[in-house]
């Protein structure tokens, strides 16, 4: 098939998951033997934009969003500025159509900033439209839903699903489809890099949590509050207070004004100077961090769509503590590929995080079974197989 992929933003120009997502289906259904085009907007602040995308497909940043990304979302508000922003959108997409269509069918992605304008345009050229809805909060209002049977909804997990039939935007859940991890792209075949102790399956029996041998920890996210970082940070401070050694790193991007800088001054002062700060990381990067770790801490508050951070962490390899919130407890069984602990609660994480010290078997079997959850049931590929048969009916 002959499909086009239109979203706000695309890698590299991205600021979290969403956009990852709709770039790794792309490579997913090019795997699949299918051609892909996208049509995304160009948003230089986030970095540099080039007709390619990460796996070759053609990137056409030709869309305008109504507002900026830059420093938090910033909506234009004058209604003949975004009216006029309509008009030229709608008119790429026609442009597009016509000079390289038509096209099998359209994947939706981010339409933030972009607006349900762009779906008209598709429906009257014929477009067969999958809106892949990764937030959890309805992207619309119910009144506002395209009526047209060749619009078709699909939720980022059951938690995206059940949303969007609770809204009134579908009479009952729409199909669910991951985003997915691309599994070929971490743990050991990936990185080259072993695990430490126990996870490699050396001194199984030694405890965790000591000067000699302390847990590593990571987290991986925007930095803002809805994301959590704070409840680990809280989680490392209790440990120390109860004689238990942690080193660890947290990756990403800041998002909330001030807020790394009051985390960076809780950790200093509690003294913990081995939990370090590392900024955003490449994916690649990413993988090899998490080769260095025992657990991936997952601690987000408010409810998320699924939760990338945490299919990786496990596709590497390291155990999975998570928050659960929203559609990210879908992603392992508790107990069994994954530990879950209280959103918020910083002395629930640490309790949790206590407990795999003491049981480096149970912390073993944790991550063993979460790398076999992850490549047997998130696997992008599998993710790419659901949207072709969507596609095709």
């Amino acid at each position: 098939m002959r499909l086009l992929i239109l979203t706000n933003l695309y890698p590299p120009q991205e600021l979290g998951g969403y956009g990852r997502c709709m770039a790794d289906f792309a490579w997913a259904l090019q795997q699949r033997g299918h051609s892909i085009t996208v049509l995304s907007s160009d948003a230089p602040y986030l970095g540099p934009g080039d007709g390619q995308g990460p796996s070759g497909e053609p990137v056409l940043r030709q869309l305008v969003l109504k507002g900026s990304y830059r420093g938090g979302v910033q909506a234009i508000q004058d209604p003949q500025q975004r009216l006029a922003i309509d008009h030229r959108n709608q008119a790429a997409i026609t442009a597009l159509w016509q000079r390289q269509g038509p096209f099998d069918g359209v994947l939706l992605g981010n339409i933030d900033l972009l607006g349900l304008e762009v779906v008209d345009p598709l429906l009257g050229l014929g477009a067969l439209v999958l809106h892949h809805v990764g937030f959890v909060q309805p992207p619309f209002a119910a009144e506002q839903l395209p009526r047209s049977r060749r619009y078709q909804l699909v939720g980022a997990s059951r938690a995206v699903s059940a949303a969007l039939a609770a809204a009134g935007l579908s009479p009952q859940p729409p199909p669910v489809v991951f985003p997915g991890v691309r599994c070929d792209l971490f743990g050991a075949h990936a990185t080259g890099r072993p695990l430490p102790s126990p996870l490699d399956g050396r001194h199984r029996g030694r405890r965790l949590g000591t000067a000699e041998q302390p847990l590593r920890v990571c987290f991986a996210g925007l930095l803002m509050g809805s994301k959590g970082a704070h409840t680990l940070v809280e989680a490392l401070v209790l440990l120390k207070q109860q004689g238990i050694a942690t080193e660890g790193f947290l990756a990403g991007g800041a998002f909330q004004a001030g807020y790394r800088e009051q985390l960076e001054a809780l950790l200093l002062r509690h003294g913990l100077q081995q939990v370090r700060f590392v900024g955003q990381l490449q994916r690649h990067q990413l993988a090899r961090l998490f080769r260095l770790h025992h657990a991936c801490v997952f601690p987000s508050i408010h409810p998320e769509a699924f939760g990338i951070v945490g299919a990786e962490a496990m596709a590497s390899g390291l155990a999975l503590v998570s928050s659960g919130a929203g559609g990210a407890s879908e992603l392992f069984e508790p107990g069994s590929s994954g530990l879950p602990f209280e959103a918020g609660n910083g002395a629930d994480l640490a309790q949790k995080l206590a407990w795999l010290c003491q049981h480096p078997e149970q912390l073993l079997q944790l991550a063993r079974q979460g790398e076999q959850r992850a490549r047997q049931h998130l696997d992008v590929l599998h993710s790419a197989q659901q949207l072709e048969g969507l596609l095709q009916g």
